[in-house]
């Protein structure tokens, strides 16, 4: 025999008791989030840096517009610069709440941009780019500002209560 009591026991009108749930850890959604921000700035900012034009090309661009653009290799290399930036804040994110509002403003602008020249049909790449880019910026930027809201106290320094 045991000395704990049965469920029967403890809940003798047989109700159905759901276990308490748990909060989910600020830093862990914090970082999550900040891996979110580190891939999507990967994600425009490498085929950028590599190979802009074939990048260009590949997502629908004519091969003489391409070629033309293919100079935006420094807006890659910014944006790399931030995916680096993001690595930073994971290793230490205490006072670094500045950046993270900055990161999510990015996005943030980045969406609405994108949305934007969806709406009124200004994009000259194949639609599943510009779907695939404001579904990717729009999920990061709502992710980042929801990180960053729950991870308030830990970005300022503050220990967790």
């Amino acid at each position: 025999m045991t000395d704990q009591p049965t469920p029967e026991e403890l809940n003798p009108e047989g109700i159905s008791i759901e276990p308490a749930r748990t909060r989910r850890d600020p830093a862990g959604t914090l970082s999550m989030a900040m891996v979110v921000y580190i891939f999507v700035n990967l994600a425009f900012a490498l085929p950028l840096v590599i190979f802009p034009s074939a990048y260009l090309n590949l997502i629908g661009l004519d091969d003489a517009v391409a070629d033309e653009l293919g100079g935006l290799r420094w807006v890659g290399a910014m944006l790399l610069a931030w995916s680096i930036s993001g690595i930073q804040v994971m290793a230490r994110p205490g006072g670094k709440a500045v950046f993270v509002t900055t990161g999510a403003l990015q996005l943030t602008f980045g969406a609405v941009a994108f949305l934007y020249s969806w709406s009124i049909r200004e994009y000259y790449w194949d639609l599943w780019y510009q779907v695939l880019s404001s579904l990717l910026l729009t999920g990061g930027a709502v992710y980042m500002w929801w990180a960053r809201m729950s991870g308030r106290k830990l970005l300022k320094g503050k220990p967790k209560a």
